[in-house]
């Protein structure tokens, strides 16, 4: 992944190996040598490689989670997921605090201005460029995502 290097204390990732079923944790402590990152402590506190760790994908639905509301009216289903999200527009707009994200209706990509966004960890990233503070993801949240992430989501 050409961004691998670029995971900080407090951004949520998957750590799978061997051993393990994957699942979310968060980073602690980042290890770097020469600018790359060598190993990266996890919210359990085991250190890790990077081959241990892949980035989590950033849904849609998972903006719910993360406290951005939407412009748009939507419904839950019984089980607090969404369920229909009605638009009129060809780009929805998400909000958090001073953040803006645009997600386009034809493919559900998520936007930030021109910054195409992927990962949890982009934007988290980009919440604490924007706006200066990180984007705390508490435990509650965490759980949630990962219950999102692998209960609802092929990965």
């Amino acid at each position: 992944m050409k961004d691998i290097d670029k995971y900080r204390p407090g951004n949520l990732v998957i750590f799978e190996n061997n051993s393990l079923n994957a699942r979310i944790a968060k980073v602690m402590q980042v290890e770097y040598i020469n600018n790359k990152i060598t190993s990266l402590q996890i919210d359990n506190g085991h250190w890790i490689s990077k081959q241990e760790i892949r980035p989590a994908c950033l849904f849609v639905d998972c903006l719910f989670n993360l406290k951005f509301y939407i412009n748009s009216s939507y419904k839950y289903d019984s089980n607090g997921n969404i369920r229909k999200i009605d638009y009129e527009e060809e780009i929805y707009h998400y909000y958090n605090g001073e953040l803006e994200l645009l997600i386009h209706k034809h493919d559900n990509t998520i936007w930030y201005k021109n910054i195409h966004i992927h990962y949890i960890h982009q934007l988290q990233n980009l919440c604490t460029e924007i706006t200066g503070e990180p984007l705390l993801i508490s435990d509650l949240y965490k759980n949630s995502l990962s219950k999102f992430y692998f209960e609802s989501s092929t990965i």
